[in-house]
């Protein structure tokens, strides 16, 4: 029986590795045998699933599928002498094409299959000579992302953009001194669920997203109730509407 891996790195930090174990738990409760694999000997991190094993110890067979990452070029490169078939999960078409720019030419027989999160991204894959065949499964999200009790504070994700974030906070306190108490609260070194806990009881999500597939980051905020003013990245045209954000692009610092 074909058996489905994902490849993981051992701890999950963007907002594609936790996609990934999506996947993954999901597939394990619609009962296929799926699981994530990771590299070296280290024992597997306690926030993969149970069962995830290091990549050398998989007897891969032709029926198998490895589901690798769109980003990493020595692994897509590795990846033409695994024996099992290989689907790349693009998370960033941004991200996957600079990785095919480091690899000079992606071989299209073997991988001939590319998952994508939004019909953004899928499409501009294909703008730019992608032939294989392409599929868009949208991310879905966990239930403890919801609205709690909310207080008066912006949280927001600097990672992307920390210069026009920092400015963006610099003019409002000066703009407008009388909210110059209102909290800031930047989304770093935090786990998901202590995300999500800040998120809930955040009542404005500043989105300052850059290069983005879909913007994870801002379906959370939504989904956590929050009022999401900002850049949604490119992506976020699939979803953004006037009626679901407050949308300025990140670089409009007076607006």
């Amino acid at each position: 029986m074909s058996k489905i891996y994902y490849f993981a790195y051992p701890t999950p930090t963007t907002g594609g590795d936790y996609i990934n174990i999506e996947h993954v738990t999901t597939l394990q409760d619609c009962g296929f045998p799926a699981q994530m694999v990771y590299p070296g000997e280290r024992a597997q991190h306690e926030k993969l699933p149970p069962n995830s094993e290091p990549i050398n110890e998989i007897p891969f067979t032709n029926d198998d599928y490895l589901v690798i990452p769109e980003n990493d070029a020595p692994l897509i490169n590795s990846a033409r002498g695994v024996s099992s078939k290989v689907v790349i999960h693009n998370l960033n078409t941004y991200y996957f094409l600079d990785a095919i720019r480091s690899l000079g030419k992606l071989d299209q027989k073997k991988f001939d299959t590319v998952l994508c999160v939004s019909r953004v991204s899928a499409a501009m894959l294909v703008d730019s000579g992608y032939t294989g065949s392409v599929h868009v499964i949208h991310p879905g999200l966990p239930d403890y992302f919801s609205p709690a009790k909310k207080r008066l504070r912006i949280a927001f994700a600097p990672g992307k953009l920390p210069i026009e974030s920092g400015a963006v906070m610099a003019a409002f306190r000066q703009m407008f001194p009388e909210h110059a108490g209102i909290e800031w609260f930047p989304l770093m070194n935090l786990d998901r669920k202590e995300l999500a806990k800040v998120l809930g009881e955040s009542a404005i999500y500043a989105a300052f997203c850059n290069l983005e597939s879909l913007s994870l980051s801002i379906l959370e905020a939504m989904k956590s109730g929050c009022i999401v003013v900002g850049d949604y990245g490119g992506g976020g045209a699939e979803y953004a509407t006037e009626h679901n954000g407050i949308w300025v692009r990140a670089s409009e610092v007076i607006k």
